[in-house]
């Protein structure tokens, strides 16, 4: 016979459902404050998870997605997934081979470079970016994307 919530809806106090779905919830989000009275032994790691999911390491906030410049021809890497990257020079960004990658990747690439930059795809696409562009690179049902256009400046 299996187990029936309505045969056994008493079986966990609901101290014990609480505890189980707090610890579940915390499993499932990165960063959290510390417990006061808990965390023994811990309690500064907790608090500086906590603040650098809102502060760079000179303590300075950032927005949903991190932030870096690029100068020089750069790969990118699964570590750039979800950040976005400001380019500063007319330089190659290229994309490595599909897979590198993984399904779900996004990154958002910003030419402010005052010339163009070129994403260099893994095939035998790729594509420039005039000056002002914005593009994310997607890598979706193992396929490898760019989507882009131009922005406006408006301050």
């Amino acid at each position: 016979m299996g187990f029936s919530l309505e045969d056994n809806w008493n079986f966990f106090s609901t101290a014990a459902v609480c505890t189980i779905y707090g610890l579940a919830v915390e499993s499932l989000h990165m960063a959290r404050l510390p417990t006061p009275g808990g965390d023994s032994g811990s309690w500064g790691d907790v608090l500086n998870a906590f603040l650098q999911i809102g502060h760079d390491a000179d303590g300075k906030n950032i927005g949903p997605l991190v932030e870096t410049s690029k100068s020089a021809i750069y790969t990118l890497a699964t570590t750039d997934n979800g950040t976005r990257i400001v380019v500063t020079a007319a330089v190659t960004i290229t994309v490595p081979a599909v897979g590198t990658l993984g399904n779900g990747f996004e990154c958002e690439i910003v030419n402010d470079s005052g010339g163009t930059v070129t994403i260099d795809g893994p095939g035998s696409t790729n594509y420039s970016m005039p000056d002002g562009d914005i593009v994310s690179i997607l890598e979706v049902n193992s396929k490898q994307r760019v989507l882009g256009g131009a922005s406006t400046v408006i301050s």
